[in-house]
């Protein structure tokens, strides 16, 4: 096992584990005053990707997991599987609430999803949403959409339609 993430919903704890594996593998422990109620194992496509706060939400009673390039939700406490979408073609690196919906950024694909996983848009640019420096973000959501930095340092700015606008 990799990394580690502790998540906390009242009255539980989730434990969400990467498994040093191929394909990328995420095991998803529940537990109530330190006892366990629940596990499961994640299994996705892709690329591994390290789990972190930004690739996990927690939404009311969902938690959505990105595992490889795709995005599993999963209802709490029971941890049955409501859905699970790939948005990206290599990975998944991060999950941000939007009114009622998802924005993923991908290393390929920044893509909106409603609350049951159904794409909206995709968008792409000419490279990967990578940035070749840590202190140049790749994807920032701003109030107007979203700014994009591809690895070659082109920007994109995307309203959250998946348009392309000149901001």
């Amino acid at each position: 096992m990799k990394n580690t993430l502790w998540l906390y919903k009242n009255p539980y704890q989730i434990e969400i584990t990467e498994k040093a594996s191929y394909p990328p593998q995420i095991a998803v422990y529940l537990y109530e005053a330190e006892e366990e109620l629940n596990h499961i194992l994640l299994s996705g496509a892709g690329t591994a990707n390290a789990i972190s706060q930004k690739n996990t939400l927690l939404n009311h009673d969902q938690l959505l997991v990105a595992c490889g390039n795709e995005v599993f939700c999963l209802l709490l406490p029971t941890l049955e599987l409501l859905w699970h979408t790939q948005v990206d073609m290599a990975t998944c690196f991060e999950i941000a609430p939007y009114q009622d919906d998802y924005i993923t950024h991908g290393e390929v694909e920044i893509s909106r999803l409603n609350k049951q996983g159904k794409i909206l848009w995709q968008f792409s640019g000419k490279d990967i949403f990578v940035s070749p420096t840590e202190r140049t973000p790749s994807f920032t959501l701003t109030p107007k959409g979203i700014h994009l930095i591809d690895f070659n340092y082109h920007e994109y700015h995307i309203d959250f339609n998946g348009k392309v606008t000149n901001s």
